[in-house]
């Protein structure tokens, strides 16, 4: 059976390093990032080759990335060295495992979607910390008509699931143009 892990392992082997890549989310809000204290906790959930994390680090947060896939941490390490900065990685599929406990300052995750971990991101962000979470909406499935219609956000579904939260930037999936749904916002 080709797990989570194997088959992201195999693309990211077959992968090369690549120069930092902005998330525009990140981007488009780096004062509320810059307003956070110099060494204050990140996670990034699911992050693939660590362009968020790496982006962070070099704002000066201390970062930990999060990923299913041990190939394709290993390739935000080198990512990281690349751009002077360290990061801390951890191997974990959080398809079966559960978010780990902690609470964090920022906490990130982008173009993955596991609901379950909705209530749980949510207790994990200290007070003015911030979150920023992105990833595909029903209107996707326009270009991508193939794709798994469970992995993609339904209209409104962001600000239901985290209205505990202030919320600073919302895309929320009425927009028939938009694929991706984001929400950034701050307890």
């Amino acid at each position: 059976m080709v797990t989570d892990a194997s088959r992201w392992d195999e693309k990211y082997q077959k992968s090369e390093l690549a120069s930092l890549r902005v998330e525009p989310l990140l981007e488009k809000n780096l004062g509320f990032i810059e307003n956070l204290p110099t060494g204050a906790k990140a996670v990034d959930i699911a992050a693939g080759k660590c362009h968020a994390s790496v982006f962070l680090a070099k704002r000066g947060l201390d970062v930990t990335a999060i990923d299913c896939s041990g190939v394709g941490l290993e390739l935000g390490i080198a990512l990281a060295k690349e751009e002077d900065v360290s990061i801390r990685t951890l191997v974990l599929d959080l398809e079966a495992n559960p978010l780990p406990t902690g609470s964090w300052s920022l906490i990130c995750c982008f173009r993955y979607l596991n609901r379950a971990l909705f209530p749980f991101i949510q207790d994990a962000i200290v007070d003015n910390g911030l979150l920023f979470f992105s990833t595909f909406n029903i209107n996707h499935l326009e270009k991508a008509p193939r794709f798994n219609a469970e992995y993609v956000l339904q209209p409104g579904e962001l600000q239901q699931s985290f209205q505990g939260l202030e919320i600073l930037d919302l895309s929320d999936g009425d927009d028939p143009d938009q694929n991706l749904s984001w929400i950034v916002a701050r307890r």
